[in-house]
Parts: C-alpha cells; sequence; structure tokens
C-alpha cells in the first residue's frame, strides 16, 4: 500500500509525463527518458531539469513496478517530493523575466554627458544604463565601459561634464554588451543567455526586455548579472538536497 509520498510523486509525474508528451513529436509509446532525451535538444527548461527527471523516471519504475509482497520497496521521501513538484511547476508554468518588467528603467541619452550618466549609476547603485538616442536603443553604458574608456585617455585631468555618452560607446568593443528578449521568455532562457554568450567569448552585461524582443519597442526591464544569483535560487536547478 503506498503512503501520500508515493502518492503525491506518482501524481506529479504522470502530470509531467502528460506534458511531455503534448509538447513532444516523438510517437505516442516512446518511453519516458527518450523523449527527455529529444525533448532536451529543444526545450532549455527541459534541458535545465533533464537529470531530475531521469531520476523521477527511475524512481517511478521502482514504486510502481518493483513490490514485495504487495508493499511499495522503495518510498519518496520529502524532499524527492518537493522536487518533482517543483520541477512539474516549472515545466507546466515557468517563470518569466516579466517579473523584471517595471515599466520604469532607468536609462540616459547618448548625447547627454558622461557627468550625469555617471551619477545616476552612483545614486542608483546600478552598473549599466541602457542608452537611447534619436533613433532608438543605441547600447549599454558600464562601469567597465567608463573605466576603459578613461584609462585610454591621454589626459590626467578629463572633464566629464564635457564628455557625451556617445563617445564611451563608440569607444567599447564589443559595441554592445546586451540583448533582447521578450516579456514572455522564461527565467531558464535568460540565464541561458548569459551562459551561452559567455561559452562563446562574447559575455554581456544585461538582458533587455521590450515588448517585442528587440530595440524596435519600448524597454520593459533589464535583467543584470548580480541578478543570476537570485534567479537560480528561484529554479533551484541543483539537486542538492
Amino acid at each position: 500500500m503506498m503512503n501520500q509520498n508515493s502518492t503525491q510523486f506518482l501524481e506529479a509525474f504522470v502530470i509531467i509525463e502528460a506534458y511531455l508528451a503534448s509538447i513532444s513529436d516523438l510517437a505516442k509509446g516512446v518511453p519516458f527518458v527518450a523523449q527527455v532525451d529529444s525533448l532536451r535538444l529543444t526545450d532549455q527548461t527541459v534541458q535545465a531539469y533533464a537529470e531530475d527527471l531521469k531520476a523521477f523516471a527511475r524512481l517511478r519504475n521502482v514504486i510502481v513496478h518493483e513490490r514485495g509482497g504487495g508493499a511499495v520497496l522503495a518510498e519518496p521521501n520529502d524532499w524527492a517530493v518537493q522536487r518533482i513538484c517543483h520541477v512539474r511547476d516549472m515545466l507546466i508554468q515557468p517563470p518569466t523575466v516579466s517579473i523584471f518588467a517595471t515599466h520604469h528603467v532607468l536609462t540616459i541619452r547618448s548625447d547627454d554627458h558622461l557627468s550625469a550618466a555617471s551619477r545616476l549609476m552612483y545614486e542608483h547603485h546600478y552598473s549599466q544604463l541602457p542608452v537611447y538616442g534619436s533613433n532608438g536603443y543605441e547600447g549599454l553604458l558600464t562601469i567597465r565601459n567608463i573605466t576603459y574608456w578613461i584609462g585610454a585617455q591621454s589626459s590626467h585631468l578629463l572633464d566629464l561634464s564635457k564628455v557625451r555618452v556617445s563617445a564611451v560607446l563608440k569607444h567599447t568593443e564589443p559595441a554592445d554588451t546586451a540583448l533582447f528578449v521578450k516579456p514572455d521568455a522564461s527565467l531558464v532562457v535568460a540565464l541561458n543567455v548569459f551562459a551561452a554568450q559567455h561559452r562563446r567569448g562574447n559575455p554581456i552585461d544585461a538582458v533587455l526586455i521590450s515588448e517585442s524582443g528587440t530595440a524596435a519597442s519600448a524597454l520593459l526591464g533589464i535583467i543584470a548579472l548580480a541578478d543570476m544569483p537570485a534567479i537560480a535560487e528561484r529554479l533551484r536547478l541543483s539537486q542538492e538536497s
């Protein structure tokens, strides 16, 4: 006879199994693990929790198929039940970057003076500011960009009140250190954007959120590198108990 943990675990597993089948183009009856291996190639959330899903399948088989005298040989502990419920929720209704879409993103104009931009960054404890000009988004001003620009100047007596933000952006290589996503993009996708760019040797400083996922529409929010630990904690990607 199954206890409450086994019942909760199996109920969550059935929901996950049905969900994976609904988004897969594989034939009906393909084993669960094969579904996971196929979907992880195209679905970033499945990829993030693939090893969890395979472990759930093994435990599910023990609960359902391996019994001694009618009794379950292995019961999921509380952590296993909490974990499968978490993964179920992350798959069925993954949190999106919309939680960072405040509609009140602090920006700077490219023709503003660097003194004004640096003052804003200091007052608000920001390490970067999106820059906009007459043609829309022009790039991301960062503390690192400013530092590199100052280091490249020949004079030791710089007057930042006479330097335009655009001058710093032109000096920066690469010219942009941010990528855009739509507000319905999942947090897993945002996390992977940072990781993928780092692997390519072209790390970014921020993910910018706009309605169209491009620089063509209004800026709704910003996700900085400093937000990554909080996102990882919310997603609970590790399998540590």
